[in-house]
């Protein structure tokens, strides 16, 4: 069987380059239609028939995501003996530079990993290619696909992406480590609000050893700080207005980085300089199952990695609310998908393979709920049918979630440009250099001019 290659060519040239750009059935995966034999890498018809040539994905990675995508990529090739998949793996934190720099570049790859709070950003650029016609001609199967979940892919009433799963933020416990400090967690269906969490992250701090505290860092967590915004910017609106303009208030900004910087004070939240050191380390690895931290805002479909890194019981609570505002809730459904790159010459075998990942019902039980859950209809029944009990926890918050989740509403271009300058003033803030209303009126006095600059 053909091994996949582990490329490295964005890992290798990201310095240099950023440098110088300063309940249905489930379809069975569909067969490629007739392709044309063209010079410069675009897609070769073999024998019987087949697709043929190299194929280049890229995904957000850790050491145990990797093996999963490589043993899915394994079984196409087995499906398809003149594929050759070469493979880009970049962590969280590298991901999206890379990607940036690859299109602007023009060296991206030809099936893409997105989240859906992305595709606003990348769609009116031109780098990603319509999958509305693979859809039309069966080269993509969304039949007896859920379509709210099939329909975070669109961007402008045309299809970008095709959903691998559906998350959301959630709160992870380790319940075993709460139980041994004697405190005792609120109920998993409970609303608890914001100032409730904090006063309740004091009361494990004060019972914690010296250098461990009760929270993760929050100040970097992108998804959190879009939840946050939607529970305090006014209802029908997301980060920007009608005019395009950003929409959240000084009040809101300041309100999220006092947050923070009460709870770093207290010490409930680790130093800047600590919360970088442990975001360093990879998941399995870190500072949650490591037992230097209690309580850690993540997606939900990370359950897996951390219950499998520790033998400490993992659990989850929603994420607190804000009652007196517009929006308590502000949850979001997070979708993460593949894209294909406008500049490829294999958009017919990178449809073809997206439809395999997405709807083969063996290659969804080695992908296991990872990335959320999936938007065909049989493919959950088959994966819910034998999983992990932590797996159905993360299925059923979700569901949960969903219930009381705002309508999606992609970014709009650029604003992943402000959510960056907030992460920016947030660890200044941290590290004692900002006060939190001059961190907010600096975003402020930015973002209109960074929305415009990144649309």
């Amino acid at each position: 069987m053909k091994k996949t290659k582990i490329g490295a060519l964005l890992l290798t040239g990201i310095m240099l380059l950023s440098l110088a750009a300063c309940g249905q059935k489930a379809a069975e995966p569909a067969t490629s239609g007739d392709t044309t034999k063209e010079a410069g890498g675009e897609t070769t018809e073999a024998a019987g028939g087949d697709l043929s040539g190299d194929l280049r994905v890229t995904w957000w990675g850790n050491t145990q995501r990797d093996q999963l995508y490589q043993q899915i990529n394994e079984m196409f090739m087995a499906e398809h003996p003149g594929v050759n998949i070469i493979t880009e793996s970049p962590g969280w934190n590298d991901y999206w530079p890379a990607v940036a720099t690859s299109f602007a570049s023009g060296s991206a790859p030809d099936v893409i990993q997105f989240q859906s709070g992305r595709v606003g950003e990348f769609v009116p650029m031109g780098v990603l290619a319509p999958l509305d016609e693979y859809v039309d001609n069966g080269t993509i199967n969304l039949e007896g696909w859920n379509k709210d979940l099939a329909n975070t892919g669109i961007f402008d009433n045309n299809l970008y992406m095709v959903t691998l799963g559906i998350t959301a933020q959630t709160c992870y416990i380790n319940q075993t480590y709460l139980d041994e400090l004697g405190i005792e967690l609120w109920a998993e269906d409970e609303d608890i609000t914001w100032d409730e969490f904090t006063k309740f992250m004091k009361e494990v701090q004060d019972k914690l050893p010296a250098g461990s505290h009760a929270l993760q860092e929050i100040a970097k967590n992108n998804d959190l700080i879009w939840l946050w915004m939607r529970q305090h910017t006014p209802a029908g609106v997301e980060w920007t207005d009608a005019e395009g303009n950003f929409a959240p208030t000084e009040e809101a900004l300041t309100k999220w980085f006092d947050l923070a910087d009460k709870m770093r004070q207290e010490e409930s939240l680790p130093s800047v300089a600590l919360g970088q050191e442990w975001e360093q380390l990879s998941w399995e690895e870190g500072a949650f199952v490591n037992r230097n931290v209690v309580f850690y805002f993540a997606n939900a479909n990370q359950i897996m990695t951390y219950q499998n890194a520790t033998e400490d019981k993992i659990v989850m609570r929603k994420v607190p609310t804000a009652p007196d505002a517009d929006n308590a809730h502000g949850d979001l459904l997070i979708s993460s998908a593949f894209a294909v790159s406008e500049a490829s010459k294999q958009k017919e075998l990178a449809a073809t393979y997206i439809d395999f990942f997405a709807n083969n019902i063996e290659a969804q039980k080695v992908f296991n709920f990872e990335l959320g859950v999936p938007g065909s209809l049989a493919v959950q029944e088959a994966l819910v049918a034998n999983a992990d009990p932590a797996n159905i926890m993360a299925n059923d918050y979700v569901n949960m979630v969903s219930e009381t989740a705002l309508p999606f509403v992609p970014m709009q271009p650029g604003v992943a440009a402000v959510v960056d300058e907030i992460i920016k003033v947030g660890q200044e803030v941290g590290a004692g250099s900002r006060d939190t209303t001059s961190a907010a009126q600096t975003v402020l006095s930015t973002a209109n001019d960074l929305i415009r600059t990144n649309r």
